[in-house]
């Protein structure tokens, strides 16, 4: 290593080096509940970005259901840059970017670490997202990547976290017939925070709908890789 710092944990996790850059925090906010998404109109804010979310405030106990998206289009050269999250509950959200697209802190205070490129890998000036559990899914046509509990956590290990939006959109559209009668029904995937048991899961929330007799009968399902993301601002 020539340049920076390494910091690893007792797992031998390499959390700052040489060549590795974090995501630092740039913004976090709240959704009230029943509102549908949060408008940062003209943002300034790079379009490569994350965005993540959690219910409002975290929680220590019961469970709780959360989905989201978000959505960055220009019209007229005006930038609206959405949030959308679960609409009949209040939920936080925090834009992270990489550390190299900081203007350099000169606080005098923390620590910045730099690449061998000279740009910005790491500075303790500015809140850190924490990644602590990812997976990868398929959504096909005949798996929506479901799982109630794909990690599990010790006692407090969730109560503060948040879900990277994206993954927890509609997942399938069916128009079907049932004795006689023709049905629609939307079916979407919903990250579960189950506060009680330190779990993470995702699961699938559905509802339907009459449609008039004549309605054709199909679906539509999203399909391709996911990643889910969990973790902490530090």
């Amino acid at each position: 290593m020539t340049y920076a710092i390494k910091s690893f944990n007792s797992s031998g996790f390499t959390q700052i080096d040489e060549t590795s850059e974090v995501f630092q925090v740039v913004q976090t906010g709240t959704k009230a509940a029943n509102v549908s998404y949060v408008s940062l109109t003209n943002s300034t804010l790079p379009s490569d970005l994350f965005v993540f979310g959690r219910p409002s405030g975290g929680g220590t106990s019961g469970v709780k259901y959360f989905d989201g998206k978000v959505s960055d289009f220009t019209v007229s050269g005006t930038r609206y840059l959405r949030i959308y999250m679960t609409l009949n509950q209040a939920c936080d959200y925090a834009i992270c970017q990489r550390c190299s697209e900081f203007t350099e802190p000169e606080s005098g205070y923390g620590i910045n670490v730099y690449k061998s490129n000279g740009d910005l890998g790491f500075t303790s000036e500015v809140p850190m997202f924490r990644g602590i559990a990812t997976r990868s899914v398929s959504l096909t046509s005949s798996s929506g990547g479901f799982d109630s509990a794909w990690y599990q956590g010790a006692a407090g290990s969730i109560d503060e976290a948040y879900v990277l939006l994206g993954p927890y959109i509609q997942y399938e559209y069916e128009q079907y017939a049932l004795q006689g009668e023709k049905y629609g029904r939307y079916t979407f995937r919903k990250a579960k925070f189950d506060y009680d048991n330190h779990r993470m899961g995702t699961t699938a929330a559905s509802f339907s709908y009459d449609l008039p007799r004549y309605a054709n009968v199909f679906t539509r399902t999203t399909t391709g890789q996911k990643t889910e993301l969990m973790g902490y601002i530090v």
